[in-house]
């Protein structure tokens, strides 16, 4: 890694901080310049050495962010991975955000979490902030937050739709804010209503746009609830590491949100090279830390480049997983299912549709029933189990 940093001189530099406590936000804004290749930002203790409590360089043409320290003149090991896309480009306006927790930096690009960084030394130490690079137009900001990131109006939650029941005839629906690449999906993937007496013409071929990632999507709080199902519809990406699913109170990074279920699918590690094995994590964050989540090796039926389906259920007692269409997993409930109101996805997928069925009785669904209304196999003989 290059660290030209040390020769750059500052575009930006202010003194004498206040002290930082947790809650403190770092707020930089600026406008990358049409050639830029880099910049940095750089939190820095004014002492002897003048020693680098955390340095910040997004890499543009690399597309990765280096996060890093200096003491004593000497660099310490960089961190550039992030499960996050990147999204900084060169001749556009940008908005990063660094925030002082007790144990780490939480580091936001444009109204987004990005990565986080552990202190190597004292922030409250912390004196000067400079920024270096190919900008123009800088400002920062200094504040005191209440929750972190802060949002921009395109990052915002978006309304999930709640469909009425089984028997309700709804359509994909989608904002063009909200959305990313288009996708050409097969008429049969798309969603139909349970069949009547009058048999309809074969669906038009459409295109269907996807949710840009990560996905933050608000329902009414107490909605999902006994009976209820989240709906996710996608597509696998053809080398997938991981996906997961959170389903929580609130949408915020910090404080920590209470997770009543995480859903994770890791697909790397031992999963190398077994198409659709994945391990399954399932756990929950409440009073304040992580359960002991529990941990399968298992066949998922997600298959790079292939369709998925995902419902969970709130049935009685638990949250019951299902993925195209089988039940694959079960997850007793560690805190009152009424509170969640937020859905958060992400991962290396291509999310189509997110939605929330009502007014469905678990004790009597019919889970073959619900893939006609939603169906999203290639082939549903080979995805519906029998029984």
């Amino acid at each position: 890694i290059d660290y030209r940093d040390d020769i750059e001189d500052p575009v930006y530099l202010h003194k004498g901080l206040q002290r930082l406590i947790p809650g403190t936000s770092i707020k930089v804004l600026g406008y990358t310049k049409t050639n830029g290749e880099a910049f940095s930002i750089n939190l820095i203790i004014e002492n002897e050495s003048r020693d680098i409590a955390l340095h910040v360089r997004p890499q543009l043409p690399q597309h990765y962010i280096i996060r890093n320290s200096k003491f004593q003149g000497v660099w310490g090991k960089p961190e550039t991975a992030s499960a996050l896309p990147f999204n900084l480009k060169r001749a556009s306006y940008f908005f990063i955000q660094i925030l002082v927790t007790e144990r780490r930096f939480l580091i936001g690009v444009n109204g987004i979490h990005f990565c986080k960084f552990y202190h190597r030394a004292v922030y409250r130490d912390i004196e000067t902030i400079e920024v270096k690079g190919d900008l123009e137009d800088i400002s920062v900001e200094r504040t005191k937050v209440a929750y972190y990131p802060a949002r921009l109006p395109q990052t915002r939650p978006i309304n999930i739709r709640v469909e009425g029941s089984l028997n309700s005839d709804n359509t994909l629906t989608s904002t063009d804010v909200d959305m990313d690449e288009i996708i050409n999906i097969p008429k049969e993937w798309l969603k139909i209503s349970l069949p009547t007496r009058t048999i309809s013409a074969p669906l038009p071929r459409r295109a269907v746009t996807a949710f840009k990632l990560p996905f933050v999507g608000s329902i009414p709080k107490g909605s999902f609830i006994n009976g209820r199902i989240l709906k996710i519809e996608g597509q696998m990406k053809l080398l997938p590491q991981s996906f997961l699913i959170n389903i929580q109170k609130g949408c915020s990074v910090w404080p920590h949100p209470k997770i009543a279920l995480h859903l994770r699918a890791d697909f790397s590690l031992q999963n190398a090279g077994i198409v659709g094995r994945a391990t399954l994590l399932r756990s929950a964050y409440v009073d304040g830390q992580w359960i002991v989540g529990k941990r399968s090796y298992i066949n998922t039926d997600l298959h790079p480049g292939k369709a998925f389906s995902v419902c969970i259920l709130s049935a009685k007692k638990s949250f019951q997983i299902y993925i195209n269409h089988s039940l694959i997993s079960e997850f007793l409930f560690h805190c009152d299912p009424r509170i969640i109101d937020t859905i958060y996805i992400q991962g290396d997928v291509k999310l189509w549709d997110v939605a929330l069925i009502e007014e469905t009785l678990f004790q009597s669904i019919n889970m073959k029933t619900l893939s006609q209304m939603t169906v999203l196999t290639v082939n549903r003989t080979a995805s519906l189990k029998s029984s």
